[in-house]
């Protein structure tokens, strides 16, 4: 089943065919009870049951319902909808009484079993789950970070400048039922009420990923200050983000230097929501985390911007472990690679969905970065290993053999590379021999922290012929 926003005749558009994969597709329309009163859009859809017929719709109400704002309307099928029941409610605490807006676009969905959950996550407003463990017969609201300013108000309210939501986030359960939400973040200014419905972005280059699941206190509970979501490297006291318990993710220092080497002016972060956005999150049947995201990264450009790329982790034996770039095969490497997002399921595989283009930027209305190119949308079916490596084993290796990637090009003439992934610090060094033992290449890199690193091999003075590399990382040892 597909659903899609119609706004020319204000409905959703539904699509359906009874056999996943062959069949004719039945269409129709979906004003809803209200109709073009609140023309629905921006909607979020989820199926259960055990033949997927719950149907589960969130949708925005596209005009604001006066006295308020805009609204989130929920609607469910328990026939594949044929009918629906409930429809168009509001659910208690995101209504008047809570918040005087609820703009569309700051929702995801996700449901295992007959557990149900929105996680509403938006600069302006609570970042907030609404749960229900019955199929949607009933619903609890648990907030997972506290605004500083409650029933903000864009035509009154006024703001310091403040750490928040960065508008895009993803959600997940567990196989006990837990929730598991990931969000990014901004730094945001609203000091001109009535001016616009977007504010001001003090700083467009704030990175980070957030984590919460619902064993964890809500961030900025009875403390709801405009630092609590600042990153850590900011030091602010009142910040409650740790680096790998709800702190999970940013830019990566490709080049092992210690820090980021990005020129500000260089990032495009679209439509000024932070570095790291899109972030995509699920859990499998063995409770292990997966986490990717997007993210402009050091040493991809085109000379004028950097590259968006897309990195991941995992968590699993009790700790988040390295970092793993999915995008770094010489294939990508001037791709723009955005909008990412996991399939809820997997088996042995995840598998990620993601748009890519050959600009930096978008070409957004009102807001282009560059003229309109093609775009493309990729599939990528990724070995849950290369995220799950050396997870929680203290006495594993430094490197092993796919840590190390095959020298691309190969064979080559003049020059190759070679990527090494490191999950803990070591003494990285590279040598390249002949095929009769003699080094023809060395380099050390010294002592370098947790990351990904380049060698490149110039060959244009050897010999034609079938070379050996070795890469040591501590006392680990890979050749190729």
């Amino acid at each position: 089943i597909i659903v899609s926003h119609h706004t020319s005749i204000q409905a959703l558009a539904f699509s359906r065919r009874d056999d996943k994969g062959t069949g004719d597709w039945t269409q129709w329309d979906y004003e809803g009870s209200l109709g073009g009163d609140v023309d629905p859009t921006w909607p979020r859809m989820a199926t259960s049951g055990e033949n997927n017929e719950y149907i589960h719709v969130f949708y925005n109400s596209y005009n604001d319902i006066a006295p308020m704002g805009q609204r989130m309307y929920y609607s469910r099928s328990m026939d594949g909808g044929e009918s629906w029941d409930p429809e168009d409610v509001i659910l208690d605490g995101t209504g008047d009484d809570s918040y005087f807006d609820l703009d569309g676009d700051d929702q995801t969905i996700a449901v295992r079993g007959n557990t149900v959950v929105m996680f509403n996550t938006s600069k302006w407003t609570d970042a907030f789950i609404m749960k229900s463990e019955d199929n949607g017969d009933t619903w609890e609201k648990t907030v997972v970070w506290e605004h500083p300013y409650p029933m903000f108000d864009w035509a009154v309210s006024q703001t310091d400048t403040f750490w928040c939501s960065g508008g895009s986030g993803s959600v997940a359960i567990d196989t006990d039922g837990k929730v598991h939400v990931v969000f990014s973040l901004a730094l945001v200014l609203y000091d001109t009420p009535g001016s616009n419905t977007y504010g001001t972005f003090i700083s467009p280059y704030v990175d980070g990923v957030v984590y919460w699941n619902e064993d964890m206190p809500t961030i900025g509970l009875d403390n709801s200050h405009i630092n609590t979501l600042a990153p850590p490297i900011y030091e602010e006291p009142e910040s409650e983000l740790a680096v790998d318990e709800n702190y999970i993710g940013w830019t990566q220092d490709v080049d092992g230097s210690g820090s980021i080497e990005m020129e500000n002016d260089k990032i495009i972060t679209y439509r000024a929501s932070g570095v790291s956005n899109w972030p995509s999150i699920i859990v499998d049947d063995d409770n292990q985390i997966f986490l990717v995201y997007s993210t402009p990264t050091e040493g991809y450009s085109n000379f004028d911007f950097y590259y968006r790329k897309i990195w991941g982790r995992a968590f699993a034996n009790g700790s988040w472990g390295p970092f793993f770039h999915v995008t770094e095969p010489f294939v990508h490497i001037f791709d723009e690679s955005v909008y990412t997002t996991l399939s809820y399921t997997s088996d042995g595989y995840l598998h990620l969905l993601y748009q890519n283009d050959g600009e930096p930027g978008h070409n957004l209305n009102g807001t282009p970065d560059h003229d309109p190119v093609q775009n493309n949308m990729i599939y990528s079916k990724i070995p849950k290993t290369d995220f799950l490596t050396g997870i929680g084993d203290d006495d594993h290796s430094v490197i092993s053999s796919e840590s190390v990637t095959q020298n691309y090009p190969n064979p080559f003439t003049d020059y190759s590379t070679i990527s090494v992934y490191l999950d803990q610090s070591a003494d990285l060094r590279l040598e390249v021999t002949n095929l009769i033992g003699q080094r023809v290449f060395a380099q050390d890199r010294g002592s370098v922290s947790t990351g990904t690193y380049h060698f490149t091999v110039d060959a244009r003075s050897y010999e034609p012929g079938i070379y050996f590399y070795t890469v040591t990382a501590g006392s680990s040892t890979v050749t190729k």
